[in-house]
């Protein structure tokens, strides 16, 4: 297999692992950490300056969005919620409005995952506009994605621990 190839497969495994692989953190993907969040613990802070849930995974589907923007050529500011980065979260928590932003996380998602099953493997090497080579910007959103599920995850327990 050669180096593109590999670096194709592994940027996969990490943002989309097959069902038997286990992720080198051992813990879950992006949106399997949200499993059994409802919208009240999705939007429970652990301190006033602190991140919820919910405020991270608006976060991620942002950065998977802006990522795939890069490498397709998309306009800024198509992304649907606002601002950019630490999008707003809904004036009114309810259920139904946790479930919309989580299926805005499982489509940006989806589409990243996508447009890397599209790229031929010389597409992995090319220079962005931003200056950062394709496969830097692909290994930088699994490493964020890996930072933000830790986040999530501290943060569940967190607050179980209030019960």
């Amino acid at each position: 297999m050669e180096e593109q190839d590999i670096r194709s497969f592994e940027i996969l495994r990490l943002l989309d692992p097959p069902k038997d692989f286990k992720l080198w953190h051992g813990g879950p993907t992006i949106t399997g950490c949200l499993r059994g969040v409802d919208a009240r613990e999705a939007s429970w802070r652990p301190g006033n300056e602190r991140s919820s849930i919910w405020m991270l995974t608006l976060h991620i589907a942002y950065w998977k969005y802006a990522v795939r923007r890069r490498l397709v050529g998309l306009p800024q500011g198509s992304f649907p919620r606002q601002p950019s980065n630490f999008p707003a979260m809904p004036e009114f928590r309810t259920e139904e409005a946790w479930k919309k932003d989580r299926q805005l996380l499982t489509s940006e998602d989806r589409k990243l995952v996508e447009v890397i099953r599209g790229m031929a493997p010389e597409d992995f090497t090319e220079t962005l506009p931003s200056g950062n080579r394709t496969a830097d910007q692909l290994f930088g959103i699994a490493i964020h994605d890996a930072y933000h599920i830790a986040q999530i995850q501290l943060i569940k327990r967190l607050y179980s621990d209030l019960s």
